[in-house]
């Protein structure tokens, strides 16, 4: 619609100043002219141009405009309208006849039912934003009202024009009720006035200030008329020309700007409220109506016969109404239960589909992991052998060695020779002559013969070390919490363990093999824990496995500090340990033991930790059967965590609720 503060309106600029100076030219004449016809004709002829007019800007706006907006406009064009017919009516018993209008006059019903489409505008509400689901019952409060207020005029004025005319009691009847008529319209306009903001409150605003206008000129005339002073073109014309030209005012400035966008939502319970409550009081005050036509007042019996039938009609009329209404909300009631019962239908239709995918995702997550777990596993393990590779190796070493390195920082400044069950002990196992085997049996045998070497070096680790295939014929066994003084015991059980009895390659096929062993301890030296980091010591170890090779094979070789390193450990570095004339370290060899006998021990170490040694021969006794359960152990491990896992998907979905639960509850 509307009035926008600032935009070039310039025609109803024009239009304003012509009509204020038309309205001065007015009230001059009223104040100099006598009572003739030129003043009434002019005074008529003026009202009529200024209300047609009105209407055609108000006409403009309603072609312009869509959905509410053209609503209200045409209310509001269609109640300027017909007080553009009553003004008609006037002009012509005043100009075309030259005679005095009547009292009562018979443009008075259509003066007096002008204001109702103009209630029904303002009930519209064009400002707020709302769907159109209730149009058909505001229809029905519009015609409520209508019918109402025609109600009202036909049993309170109507009597004393045609059923027993009396000019006096005419007079006093339409000039209440059509002031109470222009009040409740100004009330519905301070109403919407005071909930809207922006254009559409200054829009408000100048109706009501036409509304205020006509009021007052309307008291001023119907007082004048009933005086018999009242003359068209008099000052008593001055408020009600005014007010004819503000809205020919309000029409061209609506032509001229933009129509806009509801901008503010209205509350839920508000739509129409005061509209309908006032139709629904309309229909609860017909009955005191009838008892008033029936037994109220000093009327004469025609008047009361007619009032009676009168109301009896009107409340028959208004009552159909209401059935007509309720027949409509209870329809709209049933749409709006059937789309709910869709809603929620369909919601428990998208819940149903999303636990189906929560519970797919779930167990599409659990097989991720164990396909994880198996990749993990598969990564991490020699596809020969069965046991770890280099990779696992390289994965917890870091972790292993840090973890040595803090016990041995927390027990600073302790007796650190006392101490045991702390280091890691690296030791390569190679196989002696190897490739003979592949060269004389072919590759099939030499990979069987590397899977027997992992068997029986797993019968000789305990539970806690780490047996790996470090590449070729090469392997790594890594001690946790182990005493170097021990190792040569325990090297000499892998010297015997392999040589003891020949490898059954299959196909009628034995051989005897023997193995060289190396190995260096990590911290390499107690006194000086962070000399070497523990990659260093496995290049260590593997520089004994090549020393012992240089030593004729099967036979094991370790590399250990000695006291000139204790009392220096500056001078301690790989490269100097690794030359074979170093004043830092010095080998210990380790012979293979004959059949049942134990395994020598070479050191120089001063103390040996005979109670680790006796551990070292306790271990050598347990039998291969030991062995293989602590293998199938691990296996077994592996196969709980995944069964947990399983176990835990499974109890998380028996306590989600079921869904025809939630249905049943809604229901």
């Amino acid at each position: 619609m509307h009035i926008v503060e600032g935009l070039p309106l310039q025609f109803a600029r024009r239009w304003t100043a012509i009509v204020c100076a038309v309205v001065c030219v007015h009230i001059g004449l009223s104040l100099m002219a006598p009572r003739s016809f030129a003043l009434t004709a002019f005074g008529d002829i003026l009202q009529c141009i200024l209300l047609i007019c009105a209407v055609w800007a108000m006409c403009m706006v309603v072609k312009k405009s869509s959905g509410k907006q053209r609503l209200f406009w045409a209310l509001m064009g269609l109640g300027v309208g017909m007080w553009l017919s009553a003004q008609l009516l006037w002009t012509y018993f005043e100009v075309f006849l030259r005679q005095e209008t009547p009292n009562p006059f018979v443009g008075d019903v259509i003066l007096f039912l002008h204001l109702v489409p103009m209630m029904a505008a303002v009930a519209v509400q064009p400002h707020t934003r709302r769907d159109d689901r209730t149009v058909r019952v505001g229809t029905l409060d519009f015609f409520q009202l209508l019918i109402w207020w025609l109600f009202l005029y036909m049993f309170i004025v109507i009597p004393w024009q045609y059923v027993h005319p009396v000019e006096s009691l005419y007079g006093t009847s339409f000039d209440i009720l059509y002031l109470c008529e222009q009040l409740v319209l100004a009330t519905g306009l301070v109403l919407v006035w005071r909930r809207s903001t922006g254009i559409w409150r200054q829009a408000y605003r100048e109706f009501f200030a036409v509304t205020a206008l006509t009021c007052v000129g309307s008291l001023m005339a119907n007082e004048a008329i009933d005086l018999h002073i009242y003359y068209t073109g008099s000052l008593f014309d001055v408020p009600l020309v005014a007010a004819m030209a503000w809205l020919g005012r309000i029409g061209f400035m609506a032509v001229e700007t933009p129509s806009p966008e509801p901008t503010e939502d209205a509350p839920a319970h508000g739509y129409g409220i005061w509209k309908a409550r006032l139709a629904m009081a309309a229909v609860f005050l017909t009955p005191l109506m009838v008892a008033w036509a029936e037994f109220g007042g000093h009327a004469h019996p025609r008047v009361r016969s007619f009032r009676l039938y009168l109301a009896i009609a009107v409340m028959i009329l208004m009552g159909a109404l209401v059935i007509v209404k309720q027949h409509l909300l209870d329809q709209e009631l049933l749409s709006l239960l059937r789309l709910t019962r869709h809603n929620l239908d369909e919601m428990c239709r998208l819940k149903d589909e999303l636990e189906s995918k929560e519970q797919s995702l779930r167990w599409h997550s659990l097989e991720l992991q164990r396909k994880n777990l198996e990749l993990q596993e598969i990564s991490f393990t020699d596809a020969l052998t069965g046991i770890w590779n280099r990779r696992y190796l390289e994965e917890i070493i870091t972790a292993e060695a840090g973890q040595v390195l803090r016990n041995y920082q927390r027990a600073r400044g302790s007796e650190i020779r006392k101490m045991d069950h702390r280091d890691l002990v690296f030791i390569m196992v190679d196989v002696d002559f190897f490739k003979e085997v592949n060269d004389e049996h072919g590759h099939p045998a030499g990979d069987r013969l590397l899977q027997l070497v992992a068997q029986r070096l797993s019968t000789v680790v305990r539970r806690s070390d780490v047996l790996v295939r470090w590449g070729g014929e090469e392997f790594l066994i890594m001690t946790r919490s182990a005493d170097p003084a021990g190792t040569p015991a325990f090297c000499g059980r892998i010297l015997d363990v392999m040589s003891a009895e020949p490898f059954d390659l299959g196909h009628g096929i034995s051989v005897h093999k023997t193995c060289s062993v190396g190995w260096a301890a990590y911290p390499w030296c107690r006194g000086a824990f962070e000399a070497l980091c523990a990659e260093e010591s496995i290049e260590l170890a593997d520089t004994a496995l090549y020393r012992a090779k240089g030593l004729g094979r099967n036979v094991g070789v370790g590399i250990v500090p000695t006291e000139a390193a204790t009392r220096n450990p500056a001078a301690i570095s790989l490269h100097s340990i690794q030359e074979s004339s170093s004043a830092e370290a010095r080998m210990i060899r380790t012979e293979c033991p004959a059949r049942g006998t134990l395994p020598p021990l070479e050191y120089d170490l001063d103390g040996p930790d005979d109670r680790f040694l006796d551990e070292r021969l306790a271990e050598s006794r347990s039998d291969s059967e030991h062995r293989a359960a602590e293998s199938r152990e691990r296996e077994l491990d592996k196969k709980v965590q995944v069964a947990k896992m399983e176990a835990r998907a499974l109890r998380e979905s028996r306590f989600e609720r079921p869904l025809h639960d939630l249905s049943g509850e809604a229901e």
